[in-house]
């Protein structure tokens, strides 16, 4: 069996389609690939990152891994 999940559907809005079709146009890399390497790396981050405190607000814990 695969490691991959069921297939997701997602929306993102015409300028992420942009800068994912430009990171594209520079190799073979498909959109999906674009979309898990992307996860990858925020995923990775936030075991950098300290978990926010219970009392954080969700803009806090955001503003604090860089978004």
């Amino acid at each position: 069996m695969s490691d991959y999940a069921l297939p997701v559907s997602v929306s993102i809005t015409q300028e992420q389609l942009a800068w994912l079709d430009a990171r594209r146009r520079h190799g073979s890399l498909s959109r999906s690939a674009a979309l898990r390497q992307v996860l990858d790396a925020v995923i990775h981050r936030e075991t950098l990152v300290p978990a926010p405190d219970r009392g954080s607000t969700g803009n806090q814990a955001v503003f604090s891994q860089g978004w």
